[in-house]
């Protein structure tokens, strides 16, 4: 283990939720009770293997954080301020369900220290929320928001899908307009894919329904940019637009390639060369760390190389883009791609063009 200060985020899977929605890929189980308070106790064990440790940013991701009970969210929140050094810590995200959070979880999490909230609205149209299999009405996001501004919490995100069947171009904007009159300070805006393993990937396997064409998809996504950009937000990252200065350092973090640890199971890390990601089954999780082993996981060594280009192909997603003379090495590729109208350099940098970042995975094939 490298030492604490070379790790800048602390990531924390909690893999529990109410149920899978319709487009959901990552991993997660049915929450039950005495299933969460057992994975609690090994998270708990599983931090104190990288002691001492002192990051500057803490995510709890899932899932769906907000689904445990009161007790196990202090719980929780307890056992990383008694674990993780804080005098680093500037931003402490948790991730919430519309409908899952109230007034006490709401105070126990400002309480506890989190500054950061992402909230999972989706959409603002409940007949969408239903295609997307969502458990929330329109109104719970509206409620949640109130709580958590109520209990002090000001840094609030909004996390939308584009691109949803039925959702025609009108509808769209509504709830773009919608998200931005909750005075939010960060909006992320991801286009529905087909990911196997899904219901909606199965759905589309039978012919009951389809995604919008590649044309109709950009065109909501630049919908998006336009409504988001002429409210005052910046887009920062291809899928995330902010306030400025309310960008997530935790994840801007990551794409910079900084290093960062995760814990629970499905959670991935990086430190120097060496990435790993712990397996996504909660039992060979549990059973591993309660027996005092590392957990189930794939490790990867990467190459001085491979790290530099991981670092160009999710630099080029930020506006921010990447300097120029860390690049020099992929200038041949930058200039055919400048030549094709996908990134420029400017000031120093490589950037991507609008149409660049419509056609961000193209880029970072050519890149590879």
């Amino acid at each position: 283990m490298r030492s604490a200060r070379n790790i800048t985020g602390l990531y924390v899977h909690i893999p529990f939720c109410d149920g899978k929605c319709a487009y959901c890929a990552f991993y997660s189980v049915r929450y039950e009770p005495a299933l969460a308070d057992r994975c609690l106790a090994a998270v708990a064990l599983e931090l104190d293997k990288f002691k001492p440790l002192a990051p500057a940013t803490i995510y709890i991701g899932g899932g769906t954080p907000s689904a445990l009970s009161t007790r196990q969210i202090a719980r929780l929140c307890r056992l990383l301020r008694d674990r993780a050094a804080t005098r680093r810590l500037v931003e402490w995200s948790v991730e919430i369900n519309p409908g899952s959070v109230d007034a006490e979880k709401a105070a126990i999490l400002a309480a506890a220290g989190v500054n950061r909230v992402s909230v999972g609205a989706q959409s603002f149209d409940d007949r969408i929320l239903k295609t997307l299999g969502r458990r929330h009405a329109a109104a719970d996001t509206v409620k949640a928001i109130t709580i958590l501004r109520a209990a002090g919490i000001e840094n609030i995100g909004l996390d939308l899908i584009a691109c949803v069947p039925g959702c025609a171009r009108a509808l769209w904007r509504k709830t773009l307009r919608q998200a931005v009159a909750l005075a939010p300070k960060h909006v992320s805006v991801y286009a529905l894919t087909n990911e196997e393993g899904t219901r909606l990937n199965r759905l589309l396997g039978q012919g009951k329904t389809a995604l919008l064409s590649e044309e109709a998809q950009l065109a909501m996504l630049d919908l998006a940019e336009t409504e988001l950009t002429q409210a005052g937000f910046g887009r920062y990252e291809i899928s995330n637009y902010a306030r400025s200065g309310f960008e997530c350092r935790h994840n801007v973090a990551c794409w910079r390639g900084e290093e960062y640890i995760g814990l629970g199971p499905a959670a991935a890390s990086h430190a120097g060369l060496k990435r790993w990601t712990n397996r996504p089954c909660v039992k060979a999780y549990l059973a591993a760390v309660e027996a005092g082993r590392i957990p189930p996981r794939d490790v990867e060594t990467l190459t001085p190389a491979l790290k530099r280009q991981e670092q160009a192909i999710f630099g080029l997603r930020m506006a921010e883009g990447i300097a120029a003379n860390i690049a020099a090495e992929y200038s041949p590729a930058l200039e055919r791609l400048r030549s094709d109208g996908l990134v420029d350099l400017r000031t120093g940098r490589w950037q991507l063009t609008a149409r660049g970042r419509n056609l961000a995975d193209y880029v970072a094939v050519e890149l590879m």
